[in-house]
């Protein structure tokens, strides 16, 4: 007999405690990766709602202004400029 036979031997009768050991950690993984997921998306949801109601509150205080000018048009003197022909 080798002494890889008793290795996997040993092995053979814990294997189920070494899968069950893995698929718990696994399952702890997705929990904790799913539920930091969550709270991050909510705290970037209320961040994104604080940023969205500053945004609304002072667009609806602007009013869109349109300024009526006089029908002149004032041209500007360039000196040493040629005279149109």
């Amino acid at each position: 007999m080798s002494p890889f036979s008793g290795l996997l031997l040993g092995l053979s009768l814990y294997s189920y405690y070494v899968r069950e050991l893995l698929v718990c950690w696994l399952f702890f993984s997705l929990l904790f990766v799913s539920l930091a997921l969550v709270i991050l998306g909510s705290v970037l949801t209320c961040y994104a709602g604080k940023y969205v109601t500053v945004w609304a509150r002072t667009a609806t205080g602007v009013t869109p202004v349109v300024a009526i000018g006089s029908g002149k048009l004032h041209l500007k003197n360039i000196s040493n400029a040629r005279k149109p022909k």
